[in-house]
């Protein structure tokens, strides 16, 4: 596909509960195309119009969440203007394509890269800094040769100037994307370093750096974008990967449990 059929793929996979509300103008204002461009893309996949597309939709669509009076209170507890029952229905929505993830190509590609690289390394720039910590310091549970990279050094060597070794990359992204989250991404597409990225339905230029793109949508009726989707996804990697190393996971856990008890990490 080209750029805009990416773009306009991209936001009909990711919205298609929405779709059913939409035409072509609006598809096109929010991706930044024309009009005509949306119309010839659906015909290149076998649509006579937008019409014909909604027609299929309606036809298919599963019966939306019903949570009996939760969403009622809900509806009550919003106020400003917070609409917390279509926001529920979103976080579902994102979290339910997340599980969808699993038993895919690409999972099972993802997992194996995560059990058996010689280093993996975990990226997280800005407000996703954390949550790159936090995959990191639980993959090291199950596994040795795992790092969080910050960029402090100023050359990413850990990553890049490694002798001997296979490493990967796992790098979390989302709006307003980091140059950094670029340039790394770049060069391990030039340096042939295996990467798997993690973004929102935002980032274009994924699939530019790397066929293993987790997309997740992070739409919220809310002050700042969801990242649940993201917490749920690794909670479903880290599991997937106890699972490919269980026995040496296993030795590793009551090693780890020991020097823990002896430096008094945790209390009782």
């Amino acid at each position: 596909m080209t750029r805009s059929e990416r773009g306009i793929a991209s936001y009909m996979l990711h919205n298609s509960n929405a779709l059913a509300f939409e035409n072509a103008a609006t598809i096109a204002a929010k991706v930044g195309v024309s009009s005509m461009t949306v119309g010839r893309f659906l015909r290149s996949i076998g649509y006579m119009g937008f019409g014909e597309l909604k027609e299929e939709l309606r036809q298919s669509a599963a019966p939306g969440l019903l949570v009996a009076n939760r969403l009622q209170r809900l509806e009550k507890a919003a106020g400003d203007g917070v609409d917390l029952r279509t926001n529920l229905q979103l976080e579902v929505n994102a979290l339910v394509a997340v599980y969808e993830y699993v038993d895919t190509p690409l999972w099972h590609r993802t997992t194996r890269r995560l059990a058996t690289s010689d280093q993996v390394h975990v990226a997280g720039f800005q407000t996703l800094s954390g949550l790159a910590a936090d995959f990191a310091a639980r993959l090291q549970y199950l596994r040795p040769g795992v790092s969080t990279l910050d960029g402090s050094d100023g050359t990413f060597a850990e990553l890049f100037a490694g002798k001997g070794k296979k490493p990967c990359l796992v790098l979390v992204e989302m709006r307003r994307y980091t140059k950094f989250s670029r340039l790394l991404a770049d060069q391990c597409r030039e340096q042939g370093i295996p990467m798997v990225l993690i973004c929102d339905t935002h980032c274009r230029w994924a699939r530019d750096c790397t066929d293993d793109v987790f997309v997740l949508n992070t739409e919220s009726q809310l002050f700042w974008d969801s990242q649940s989707p993201f917490m749920s996804l690794s909670n479903l990697l880290l599991d997937a990967v106890a699972r490919l190393v269980r026995d040496k996971a296993d030795t590793r856990l009551k090693r780890l449990g020991t020097l823990q008890d002896r430096f008094g990490a945790f209390g009782d």
